[in-house]
């Protein structure tokens, strides 16, 4: 009986097994284990070197499996899914436990337990099939613990089928009235963080809130992990950064305490988004060694993506350009082998900062980089992101084709987390197209957020520098000089402060542009050649060109022959038929000219050429 047990769990177990796997799996005292195993060496089933077994005829375990009894087979898958490390192999045996379960509840339980492995295992679509399938019995059987248990299978990825499924499950099992207090809590957790993902912001505020609340009164740790995780979400704005701190200082303590390192991981990660917001580049670097230590203790590819998409981050900040780009491709690869689906929008929004400082690679540049399938929730923010990378490129046109498409800027509803990165992106493509009532709208965002750095939530990072950095270049947009300068010139002493040279090039550029439209070349030619060393070193290819424009000639060919005729008292028409463009693109060219000198009318425009011809 027992070389009979130990024999069909070698046979389930697959080609080779662990022998400590093997032991556990069949329960036996460590001597009766090595004797039946023994046994079967000896009678030539099994061979066993270096710590493992395996069947030395491969017809032999296909037989032995095969005269199992099913209830048995799927007992001992069981057994082996929990005893095995190796997540795909763990996925493997909860899938074949639920084949050959008739049950149908216990084959929905079995279900779960696959779903979750195959979220360690990196295979989203089997995990999604999983509870899908559990979700579908629990309401066959009306078994509401079933369906409370399956709702909270899964976490909100960002993908619209599946977070949308979580909230309606989330949804019909809070709607029973039998639930218990540590369930509700859960289930309102999860509830919250699926509705932050599908944006429904007031909801998630309530709801997270109510599970904090209740998971308090309750004193479970599991409870208060899942009540945190939610609020967290809630509360990633660059307004929530307190609030934020608390619960990673709670969720560290709770990781550490109880030795769990996801729990510990996850705390870490939000105590960083809190030292982006802040700017404080080396404690993130300090943070990144912390995290490296949680995320080797926990399984699966997720947490290695956070902790080279950190480093990555931190690497682009300090314009370290060459190891950022190692770094990223290597967590990207990662999480492209799985097809998470946050894998193409991450590897275009660091694109698109690295394109910032570097240039922008035609392949960005191309609508095709922008296409984010069905999901609807990332048009604005692709939209917006586009547009700032065409005017980057100078292809002014396309850019504000791309800004027309957002729609009014009152009407956005941005995610929490990404609030201050689009009121950035925004405000420096409404800058650029000389959209002056937007620049003065972004610029009344922002103001109550200097001291901030222009962030994504969340763990999204893609950090653009100080909140000044924008303010700046709204100020110098509406003309605003002293405003522009103080600013632009605040910025450039944050970012040498906490070691970002690149965003401090940035800032310098803008302040040299400030000085040669206020009147002051000579401070604009000595600013710029004192900026013009480092930019090159960094190999920030544009902002050197830039530096290089003649300081008397803001403008390009194009728009210098365009101010020439505007001088001549040409409207925008004539200019259209006398370089053969269409009239929106000759009134672009003119609200270009406007936005880059400063002015407010066309007349401003021909004295200021009229000046340039008496030098």
């Amino acid at each position: 009986m027992i070389n009979d047990l130990l024999l069909g769990a070698a046979a389930v177990a697959g080609e080779r097994v662990r022998l400590d796997v093997l032991q556990q799996v069949v329960g036996l005292p460590p001597n009766d284990f090595l004797d039946a195993l023994d046994e079967l060496v000896r009678a030539g089933a099994l061979v066993v070197t270096a710590g493992e077994a395996w069947f030395a005829d491969e017809s032999v375990r296909r037989v032995a499996e095969a005269r199992l009894l099913l209830t048995d087979r799927a007992d001992l898958h069981r057994r082996t899914a929990e005893a095995v490390e190796v997540p795909a192999e763990i996925q493997r045996h909860w899938s074949a436990a639920a084949a050959v379960t008739a049950d149908p509840r216990e084959r929905a339980r079995l279900q779960l337990n696959l779903a979750k492995a195959a979220v360690r295992a990196g295979d989203l679509p089997a995990a999604h099939a999983a509870a899908r399938a559990a979700v579908a019995t629990a309401r066959t059987l009306q078994d509401l613990d079933l369906l409370a248990d399956a709702a909270v299978t899964l976490e909100p990825i960002g993908q619209s089928a599946w977070d949308g499924d979580i909230h309606q499950w989330c949804t019909e099992a809070l709607a029973a009235p039998s639930q218990s207090a540590g369930r509700t809590v859960r289930l309102q957790a999860r509830q919250a963080q699926a509705a932050i993902y599908l944006g429904r912001w007031s909801e998630a505020a309530v709801a997270s809130s109510e599970a904090l609340r209740q998971a308090e009164s309750i004193h479970d740790n599991d409870l208060l992990v899942e009540a945190l995780t939610a609020r967290q979400l809630a509360t990633s704005g660059p307004d929530d950064v307190d609030e934020l701190a608390a619960a990673a200082r709670r969720m560290i303590e709770l990781g550490t305490s109880t030795g769990r390192a996801e729990i510990e991981l996850r705390g870490r990660l939000w105590q960083v988004d809190t030292l982006w917001y802040s700017g404080d580049l080396a404690a993130i670097a300090a943070e990144t060694g912390r995290l490296a230590s949680c995320a080797g203790r926990v399984s699966g590819p997720h947490s290695r993506w956070h902790v080279l998409l950190t480093r990555a981050s931190l690497a682009q900040a300090r314009a370290e350009f060459e190891d950022a780009e190692a770094l990223h491709e290597d967590a990207l690869t990662g999480f492209r082998q799985i097809d998470h689906p946050a894998a193409h929008g991450a590897e275009v929004a660091f694109q698109l900062l690295l394109g910032h400082h570097r240039g922008h690679t035609e392949n960005l540049l191309s609508p095709a980089a922008w296409q984010f399938g069905t999901d609807v929730r990332w048009d604005l923010i692709a939209r917006l992101a586009r547009a700032f990378v065409l005017v980057d490129a100078g292809r002014f046109d396309e850019a504000a084709a791309a800004y027309e498409r957002c729609g009014r800027p009152e009407s956005w509803r941005p995610m929490r987390f990404g609030e201050l990165w689009m009121d950035a992106l925004a405000a420096r493509v409404a800058v650029a197209l000389g959209r002056t009532d937007d620049v003065r709208l972004f610029r009344a965002r922002l103001e109550p957020r200097r001291g901030r750095y222009v962030v994504g939530g969340a763990g999204a990072t893609n950090f653009l520098g100080p909140v000044e950095l924008v303010l700046g270049a709204c100020a110098a947009a509406l003309s605003d000089w002293d405003a522009a300068a103080a600013d632009l010139q605040k910025a450039g002493a944050l970012c040498r402060a906490i070691g970002a040279p690149g965003f401090a090039v940035e800032a310098a550029c803008l302040l040299v542009d400030v000085y040669e439209r206020s009147g002051d070349p000579v401070q604009a030619h000595a600013l710029a050649a004192e900026t013009l060393p480092l930019a090159k070193t960094l190999g920030m290819t544009p902002w050197v060109e830039r530096l290089h424009r003649p300081p008397t000639d803001p403008l390009s060919q194009r728009e210098r022959e365009v101010a020439d005729l505007v001088a001549k008292g040409l409207s925008n028409r004539e200019i259209a038929a006398a370089l053969v463009i269409s009239e929106r693109t000759a009134q672009n060219h003119v609200q270009h000219i406007l936005t880059k000198l400063g002015f407010a009318n066309r007349a401003q425009i021909a004295a200021w050429t009229a000046g340039q011809l008496s030098r």
